[in-house]
């Protein structure tokens, strides 16, 4: 019969798992409690960003009545009156004041 390469490897490993301390059941107290506890402190230390969007709903939602407040009021305040520069031969001015919104 041929000998498997890997017969020598188990073999250390076998002699490595006799040298090994036993096992002590006195490691195993506490397991899930200290597990739980050491998830618990990665997730505390890590915020989703879906709650970080939540909790800023209300500052997204002032921003925007704001801007709309901003629109509205300001919407009304022109500089140039249309009226006395439309006259006839002041298409041009009419048509730049038009589109820059002055």
């Amino acid at each position: 019969m041929e000998d498997n390469p890997n017969d020598e490897k188990l073999d250390r490993l076998f002699a490595a798992a006799r040298k090994a301390e036993p096992y002590k059941k006195e490691i195993e107290y506490g397991f899930e409690t200290r597990l739980m506890a050491k998830i618990r402190a990665q997730g505390e230390r890590q915020t989703p960003f879906l709650l970080w969007a939540w909790r800023l709903i209300p500052v997204f939602a002032s921003i925007v009545i704001f801007l709309g407040i901003w629109t509205y009021s300001s919407r009304y305040n022109s500089m140039t009156d249309l009226g006395a520069i439309s006259m006839v031969g002041n298409e041009e001015t009419t048509l730049l004041a038009f589109l820059t919104g002055e």
